[in-house]
């Protein structure tokens, strides 16, 4: 079953200058993708993208101007009130809470407004503040104005978890967030999904994304310009993994034979004493760099001293992608 579906969806904003003068804004333009049941998908690009007015639609926040949306089988616009019941939405960690009520009865007043009576607010209240580690440090008893960031961004997923939802939406949670709060809100995320809940995130930090999320979609401008699991999308671009090798005898000749086995892009050799340093660039997979690396020693009997390949990352393929896409390549 698919947790979120979207399809074909399209939003425009009119902006006026004067009485006559208008402006049409597109910020989706036919939008579509999917995320299946229990997924972390990643929602990525650049600012202006279109990533926020999406999550908002998804949250039934704003109406899309044309396409469908649906959150596990409800319609975002003609069953809202359904799909309010099974999401959870992080918008902002610094939003929507009373400042000087403590965090305890924050969401204790936000359980009562979601239809819980006051003693299952509570109760429901001290097990997500458990849940996100703001309980035993006693953080929950104290003013929201006290929080800081780290400590907010807790709070706000607390909130978001209430009503046990089975779809969460949060839009960059970890924005701004210390390296420990950043950590503490990736591990979480992760253990929410193993729950078995569909969860859709979005974010700038490359390398955070990577750490936790099952599939990716990547937008510019309003449009798909990327979709697949994160190895999926660096193999489909091609893109360079950088392979280093000390080795013992005859360096040149391993490179020549090295390049009539595989794609490679450049190469540098330094001398390491009575070693050779060999730094080549290759679009090849890890599998078949090893593979063709080990035959040619043996073959040439060379002794292999040290060997390293370092793969693409993800922000590789997404500067790949969004630039590729700015310059036409793409889309």
């Amino acid at each position: 079953m698919k947790g979120i579906v979207v399809e074909d969806v399209g939003k425009y904003y009119v902006s006026r200058e004067g009485f006559r003068k208008k402006h049409v804004i597109e910020a989706l333009k036919g939008v579509s993708f999917s995320v299946s049941s229990g997924e972390i998908h990643a929602l990525l690009g650049p600012n202006g993208a279109g990533k926020t007015t999406l999550i908002k639609i998804l949250a039934t926040l704003l109406l899309p101007d044309s396409g469908r949306a649906y959150v596990e089988g409800y319609d975002v616009v003609s069953q809202a009130r359904e799909v309010r019941k099974i999401i959870g939405v992080v918008l902002d960690v610094s939003k929507g809470f009373y400042t000087s009520l403590t965090g305890f009865e924050n969401l204790v007043f936000y359980g009562m407004l979601k239809g819980y009576s006051y003693s299952d607010a509570r109760k429901r209240a001290r097990e997500v503040l458990e849940l996100v580690g703001l309980w035993d440090t006693g953080a929950y008893s104290r003013p929201y104005y006290t929080y800081s960031l780290g400590m907010r961004a807790r709070l706000s997923i607390a909130k978001a978890l209430l009503t046990n939802p089975r779809v969460l939406l949060l839009d960059e949670p970890t924005l701004g967030l210390d390296v420990e709060s950043a950590r503490m809100v990736r591990r979480l995320i992760v253990d929410l999904s193993k729950e078995g809940r569909t969860m859709l995130i979005t974010g700038h930090n490359m390398y955070e994304i990577e750490q936790v999320a099952n599939s990716i979609t990547i937008m510019s401008s309003g449009r798909v310009v990327a979709h697949g699991k994160p190895q999926e999308l660096k193999q489909t671009l091609g893109l360079l993994h950088r392979v280093v090798m000390v080795v013992k005898g005859g360096a040149e000749g391993l490179v020549n034979a090295i390049r009539s086995d595989l794609n490679v892009s450049s190469v540098g050799i330094d001398d390491v004493g009575e070693a050779s340093r060999i730094v080549l660039y290759t679009r090849a997979g890890r599998e078949e760099v090893i593979q063709v690396v080990l035959g040619v020693l043996k073959k040439m009997g060379a002794s292999l001293l040290d060997l390293a390949i370092e793969e693409p990352t993800l922000e590789d393929a997404y500067l790949a992608v969004v630039r590729g896409n700015d310059s036409g390549k793409h889309g």
